[in-house]
């Protein structure tokens, strides 16, 4: 159940959770949408394998209309597999110090400072991105820098696609599935970092 204070969830196994909508620091909804409802003015939000001349391949975007742009700002970042860490010159948790022959341990810098191509070495390196579109076949975005990324498929050979919004109480309704990140527990209520509504329709579809 949901009203203008109080969320209330329940897990497989029967538990029921109140949660009070003051309770809750980030509360997001993801809506279903097509690439054919973008615009050049939605923000679209891309993480996944770099491939190369500013082209990420990823089985899902992200996207921020209207008040929601807020959440993401324009960005190019390359990342560092598995911990999605920014690359940088220095890595401040990189203790050893090396030469320029020890060549195993310029390799595990993931090409911090010693750069290497996507791929090279076991090394796979990943793309964040968040720009408006800029063309959609393939899925395009402008980013900062006057630079254009291009998003393609995984193996999969298709992209999924969310809006996101910020949340409210207003919109959950029964059967919707929810993601919380708990911090807390108390007598009245959990206490949450994130919680995340995902909706089975549009948001242009949605009727309270």
């Amino acid at each position: 159940m949901a009203n203008p204070k109080w969320l209330v969830v329940q897990n497989l196994q029967g538990q029921q959770f109140p949660i009070a909508a003051q309770a809750i620091a980030q509360f997001l909804i993801r809506w279903p949408i097509a690439p054919d409802d973008l615009t050049r003015t939605s923000l679209v939000e891309a993480i996944g394998a770099d491939v190369g001349s500013n082209t990420l391949r990823t089985d899902h975007v992200d996207v921020y209309e209207g008040a929601a742009q807020t959440l993401v700002r324009p960005t190019l970042r390359s990342l560092l597999d598995g911990s999605n860490r920014p690359v940088t010159t220095i890595d401040p948790g990189y203790n050893r110090s090396i030469n320029a022959f020890d060549i195993a341990e310029q390799n595990s810098m993931y090409g911090w400072a010693f750069p290497v191509p996507p791929g090279v070495q076991g090394i796979p390196a990943r793309l964040y991105a968040v720009g408006a579109v800029a063309g959609l076949n393939p899925l395009r975005l402008n980013v900062p820098g006057n630079n254009v990324v291009s998003i393609l498929p995984t193996d999969t050979g298709t992209i999924s696609m969310t809006q996101v919004t910020q949340g409210s109480t207003s919109f959950a309704q029964k059967g919707d599935l929810v993601f919380m990140m708990p911090m807390e527990v108390t007598p009245k209520s959990l206490v949450l970092s994130q919680l995340v509504l995902y909706k089975k329709i549009p948001l242009s579809q949605f009727a309270p």
